[in-house]
């Protein structure tokens, strides 16, 4: 079974499944299901953009498409962050992306941002540009209605990947400003994200590299170590540029990635190895209670790290749907119990995020009063602990599925509408992390014949991934001290023994009635129709004198938008906007 759509539905301009060239008429409950083996393996090459790799090792992914009109996003990836840093260049991979913006070998004295700023692009390097621990990443969304502006944008990412001019002077220039969002980040915020960062990461180099870096090399690190740093890690076989837009030819797009970056080439060849730096594991738990004043309120965080999985094969497919099934069931019980009288919390949820590149995490957060954080630890524990013991009703894993198989039939639906932002990041993704893009065709083809298969019994096995003994870190942030760290062990020794002694009840399932509306009302008829063409919108008059109108846009393929009631003076309307 071939894992792609048959080449017929591809639209031209670029191949990309879900343009315009998809067929219109297809609906989500046509589609055919696919017949495939867990084994088998989905495709490594991306689906629906024009890909490949350059002489000089660096990878481009292109598509064309129509939203927004007349914009491009664009992306330089480098597969180097701050954990690669030694000891003397700690915030020096943050340094060098500032620097891009200031001057290079043919761009000087910040000639870049008056360039994007002269065109109505957002501009800066805190706007277009990441630095995080394992990777680098500049982003431009740029209009295109004017001959020459994307060339001049792809221009402005090939300078960044090897002509960053790195002088004493534009050191010095740029220290003022990475200084300042240091200082930014010492808030009550930035304070309580680094300490869990390095409780989290505690026995790994991802602790002691976080991506601002020290004050102390800020203020003295020398241009000739920021140049080295540079010089060395970017290595365009190390990384990829990214252009997805309203532009109607794939191809010419392709060939100015090939005029501007073509002739480019590394200073460090071969380009280096970026080492591995592992996270090791812990069987107890890790705790902090952190007290800031200036916090807006009380919250607990529970965090267990795990190696990062990878999507290779249908199975692994199915796997990372069982695991958003689990997640999402949890979620459900976590709203509810935030719904009861005096609840433990005022609300909670859990879900899965990639930290870094070797270590993925299932976080649980919840924000709760002051004085609640030991309250509200042992309820997100013990519902943890419930669903391990107990997993999840058929019900349960029915409703889930109905949302996510509406969430895969939306996507799918309005697969013509779809950002370029979004394709840009999903392309990132794949450079970055190696995740499959399939295409919205074949993804949904794909769901609709998974989802109905994943039971209760698949769903449940990911709560062990959720236990205290698992790479656990324990946070609780008050805005005044009321919870100790015996406190926190305390419930955790509390619940494990629950658990342990099946003291945990199961469930209690809601009752739901079969029929809302036991009685249908009596329909009325529609006396009398307007047209005003001026805004495009129809007007009609009920039976019972409600007033209704409605307007068909092209903004979203699957949403009715806003149901608002007007009662001027007595007399009701409604106003209905609802889009096709």
């Amino acid at each position: 079974m071939d894992l792609l759509p048959p080449a017929s539905e591809a639209p031209a301009g670029g191949g990309a499944v879900g343009g315009r060239g998809m067929r219109r008429g297809v609906g989500f409950r046509s589609l055919k299901l696919v017949n495939v083996s867990m084994e088998e393996a989905l495709p490594a090459e991306p689906v629906g953009v024009a890909y490949g790799r350059l002489a000089n090792g660096l990878t481009y992914y292109v598509r064309s498409n129509p939203k927004p009109r007349m914009r491009a996003a664009l992306s330089l990836a480098v597969k180097v962050g701050s954990v690669v840093e030694e000891e003397d260049e700690r915030g020096v991979a943050h340094i060098v992306e500032h620097l891009a913006f200031s001057a290079t070998s043919r761009y000087t004295n910040h000639d870049i941002v008056r360039f994007l700023e002269s065109i109505g692009a957002e501009f800066g390097a805190c706007q277009n540009a990441l630095t995080s621990s394992d990777e680098t990443i500049y982003e431009l969304l740029v209009p295109v209605d004017k001959p020459g502006l994307l060339s001049q944008a792809i221009s402005v990412l090939a300078e960044f990947s090897s002509e960053v001019r790195v002088s004493a002077e534009d050191l010095e220039k740029e220290r003022g400003a990475v200084l300042e969002e240091y200082r930014g980040g010492r808030n009550a915020t930035g304070r309580m994200q680094d300490s869990h960062w390095t409780l989290l990461f505690e026995g790994s180099k991802y602790a002691e590299r976080l991506p601002i870096g020290t004050e102390k090399v800020i203020r003295t690190v020398t241009h000739e170590t920021v140049r080295n740093f540079y010089h060395k890690w970017y290595n365009l076989s190390n990384m990829a540029v990214f252009a997805v837009g309203d532009f109607p030819d794939t191809q010419a797009v392709v060939e100015l990635i090939k005029e501007h970056f073509g002739q480019k080439a590394s200073i460090s060849c071969p380009p280096p190895v970026i080492p591995e730096f592992p996270v090791p594991s812990h069987i107890e738990p890790r705790f902090s209670c952190f007290v800031e004043s200036e916090a807006a309120g009380s919250a607990v965080v529970i965090s267990c790290k795990m190696p990062a999985g990878e999507i290779k094969t249908v199975k692994d497919y199915r796997d990372s749907l069982a695991e958003s099934i689990f997640h999402c069931a949890l979620n459900q019980r976590l709203f509810k119990l935030s719904r009861r009288r005096d609840p433990p919390y005022f609300s909670c949820s859990s879900a899965a995020d990639a930290l870094v590149r070797p270590v993925k995490a299932y976080i649980m957060t919840s924000s709760c009063r002051e004085k609640g954080t030991v309250e509200a630890l042992e309820s997100m524990l013990v519902e943890v602990a419930r669903a391990r013991l107990y997993g999840f009703s058929e019900r349960e894993i029915s409703i889930v599925r109905a949302l996510m198989m509406s969430e895969i039939e939306s996507a799918y639906l309005e697969r013509d509408q779809m950002q370029s932002t979004s394709l840009r990041d999903e392309y990132l993704q794949h450079f970055l992390r190696e995740e499959p893009v399939v295409g919205i065709d074949y993804e949904a083809r794909l769901q609709k014949t998974l989802l109905p298969y994943i039971s209760s019994a698949e769903v449940v096995k990911f709560a062990e991934n959720f236990s205290t003994t698992s790479s656990c870190v324990i946070k609780i942030v008050e805005p005044r001290a009321h919870a100790s760290l015996e406190d926190l062990k305390a419930v955790v020794l509390k619940v494990n023994t629950l658990e342990e002694k099946r003291s945990i009840p199961p469930w209690e399932e809601e009752q739901i009635p079969e029929e809302i509306v036991s009685q249908s009302p009596v329909p009325g008829i529609i006396v009398d129709k307007v047209e005003h063409p001026g805004i495009g919108a129809t007007e009609m008059i009920l039976s019972n004198g409600m007033r209704v109108c409605y307007k068909c846009t092209d903004f979203l393929d699957d949403q009715v938008s806003t149901i608002t009631v007007l009662i001027p003076f007595g007399n009701i309307q409604a106003f209905l906007p609802y889009y096709l």
